[in-house]
């Protein structure tokens, strides 16, 4: 298992290690170009995880829902670490910047 953090990932990290998948925070309708999918939305090896949502910021209210989301959008990571693949997490975490979980739903 190989779990490594960056602090900031640019697609270029991405084109130059397709082997390695890389993690960013998303949406669960998979468009947009801001924050970190800016730079991973597209490549191969990118993995995204539903942390917030076009229609309606996350809250505490629908957390079970979110949390299913979140965790099927995590399932393959756990395979690849399981599988001692690399897996880069940004290193301030997912659901920090756009989705602001940790005041929106700290569930």
């Amino acid at each position: 298992m190989t779990l490594l953090f960056q602090s900031r990932i640019y697609r270029a990290d991405l084109r130059a290690n397709p082997s390695v998948l890389y993690v960013f925070g998303d949406n669960p309708q998979r468009v947009g170009f801001g924050g970190q999918a800016g730079e991973m939305r597209g490549e191969q090896n990118a993995v995204s995880v539903a942390t917030c949502s076009l229609t309606e910021p996350y809250s505490d209210a629908n957390a079970t829902a979110q949390c299913a989301l979140i965790d099927a959008d995590m399932a393959p990571l756990f395979a690849a670490l399981r599988a001692s693949e690399i897996v880069i997490f940004p290193l301030d975490g997912i659901g920090t910047g756009i989705a602001d979980l940790a005041s929106l739903s700290p569930k």
